[in-house]
């Protein structure tokens, strides 16, 4: 809420806007609205706005809620007026909600800075409908920009780096209005932290530190994920971080007493960048709303998820080396275990500290400030080139003899680092004792749930094997272009059969290391779930490795002879074209 000498320049501002004499957002204080939605990014923001106050401009977060239900459907088939209408804010101190449309014609914000592009169609009607000319500028939260971004119709752009800038140049967007700033990040981020000192008082020893981040996965994801961690070899501690959200914290309980993994976990910390900078890698879904946080104090990322929201922004940290993204939980343990060797993590810390910056929200709000600047020829000029509480530790009470960890700090302690195992008072007999024997968890997981993880690892591996052959064949189809090419001295098609070549060994390359991960993620299942059960339950697991059964073979043979059958025919056809 305004004080009445802000309303009463308001109001003077908004006469002279009536008689087309209207002062400049630069030559007053301009009034920025950050719009918001309830989510982890709004905390970054208010840093922000507290930039911008400082510069002297009236910043306002302003949290945006969409209506639901019925509500939302008479809003969307109402016209524009009603999906604005449809779209309540609130602000800070106030504690009653009202609609955009009204808000903005009452309060006549000069910028708009839009946080979510789902909010996009909406905002597109504002003017016509408001009569308020205002600048509508999107900021990027984190590193993902999605194609929502780039179909909106926003006048302006906030985005982290010089990539992200030419891309929405290349799109039509004039480079004058698309502004290069940091990710905003939380107030706590942006100091420094002394790791050293830190780990030791969280009790972390020479072992690379793994820290989840455990809200934004489901609990089945998350029991599978706790799974994968009992196979990784490095010397890693594993450390989950649930928010005080507690089914996430029962389903890290139970899954780690059922599949013996020695791990902490906390919830809810008024410091968690003391958490972040002691770790050494951090796992999080490729939405994760503290990414810029995390990189911030330097820190690698292996994302995990297939979610289409996030894949701009996996894609672009991969690229950058910053981060790694596994799609498949079931080959996380792996992944996992490639990212904590020294050489590799070193190269993706090292591109962490480059791309994250502590100064993020400064720079934001230093770019909102040049927003506000050229608000009005902006404006007149074409948008684009075309027209939970702290958790206690309690005590282990497990076997003095095993090797232990203390965690310091606020950790809770979950596994006994011994798996749950299923037995019987007294042994049955016949098909009861078959029964009882297929049922009964080896290190942590049944045969049923190996059989099942291990029949994907298989169909993942088969498939890879199919694109890889198929990646080989044309390799052998561009060679002989190539060839050919030279031969008819035609440099051209020589140029051209060479680049393709090598994106095609490029596309080799990786389908070999997938393949290498997914059977080495295959042994160690196997070995999870066979090493101590009996030879019965051994065989029941799927084949995959070893001798090949009749299937296998009959695969193999034909596979040879398609690949043998395309290549004589491929020779055939360069033979005819150079007439011999």
């Amino acid at each position: 809420m305004t004080d009445s000498g802000a309303q009463s320049d308001q109001a003077e501002k908004s006469t002279q806007s009536d008689n087309g004499a209207a002062e400049s957002p630069s030559q007053g204080s301009a009034t920025v609205w950050i719009l918001v939605d309830r989510s982890a990014y709004q905390a970054a923001f208010e840093t922000v706005a507290e930039h911008l106050r400082d510069a002297g401009c009236d910043a306002q977060i302003v949290t945006i809620t969409e209506v639901i239900g019925s509500v939302a459907r008479e809003a969307l088939a109402g016209g524009a007026e009603r999906l604005l209408r449809g779209l309540k804010v609130a602000f800070q101190g106030r504690t009653t909600e009202e609609d955009l449309l009204g808000a903005v014609r009452r309060a006549r914000p000069d910028v708009i800075a839009v946080t979510n592009p789902r909010y996009g169609r909406a905002l597109s009607f504002l003017e016509s409908l408001s009569g308020i000319r205002t600048l509508q500028v999107g900021i990027l939260p984190d590193f993902n920009l999605s194609t929502d971004w780039i179909n909106s119709s926003l006048q302006a752009f906030i985005v982290p780096t010089d990539e992200h800038r030419e891309r929405l140049v290349s799109s039509g967007f004039l480079g004058d209005r698309v502004l290069v700033a940091a990710p905003a990040i939380q107030a706590g981020f942006a100091r420094e932290v002394e790791r050293d000192e830190t780990r030791g008082q969280f009790g972390f020893d020479k072992e690379k530190v793994v820290l989840v981040s455990a809200p934004g996965f489901s609990p089945h994801i998350l029991e599978k994920m706790v799974f994968q961690a009992t196979l990784v070899e490095a010397d890693a501690r594993f450390v989950f971080h649930h928010e005080g959200d507690s089914a996430c914290a029962a389903a890290l309980r139970r899954a780690a007493d059922q599949y013996g993994l020695r791990a902490a976990m906390f919830g809810k910390v008024p410091d968690l960048e003391r958490f972040v900078a002691a770790s050494d890698l951090v796992v999080a879904p490729t939405t994760e709303p503290l990414l810029a946080e995390v990189l911030a104090q330097g820190r690698p990322l292996l994302l995990v998820g297939a979610e289409e929201q996030g894949a701009a922004q996996a894609e672009f940290l991969g690229e950058r080396g910053a981060a790694h993204h596994v799609v498949d939980v079931l080959r996380l343990g792996s992944e996992i275990e490639r990212m904590l060797d020294d050489e590799e993590l070193a190269k993706a810390t090292e591109a962490a500290e480059e791309l994250g910056a502590m100064d993020g929200s400064e720079q934001v709000a230093r770019a909102l400030q040049l927003a506000v600047e050229n608000a009005d020829d902006w404006l007149s000029a074409p948008t684009d080139a075309t027209g939970g509480p702290q958790q206690e530790a309690p005590g282990d009470e497990g076997d003095e003899e095993e090797t232990t960890f203390e965690a310091g700090g606020p950790f809770e302690t979950i596994g006994t680092g011994k798996p749950k195992r299923e037995t019987a008072e007294a042994e049955p007999e016949g098909d009861k004792a078959q029964r009882t024997r297929r049922e009964q968890t080896y290190t942590g997981i049944s045969a049923a749930e190996a059989k099942e993880q291990l029949a994907e690892l298989i169909l993942m591996e088969r498939e890879l094997e199919r694109k890889l052959a198929e990646c080989e064949k044309q390799q052998e189809r561009w060679r002989n272009r190539l060839e050919l090419a030279r031969e008819w001295n035609e440099q051209d098609l020589a140029d051209e059969a060479k680049e393709i070549l090598r994106g095609y060994l490029s596309d080799a390359e990786a389908l070999e290391e997938d393949l290498v991960d997914v059977r080495r993620q295959k042994q160690k299942l196997k070995r999870a779930a066979g090493a101590s059960g009996p030879s019965s339950d051994r065989r029941a697991l799927p084949s995959g490795d070893g001798e090949p059964d009749r299937e296998r073979q009959v695969e193999e043979r034909f596979r040879k002879m398609e690949l043998d059958r395309d290549l004589d025919d491929l020779k055939d056809k360069i033979r005819r074209e150079l007439g011999d």
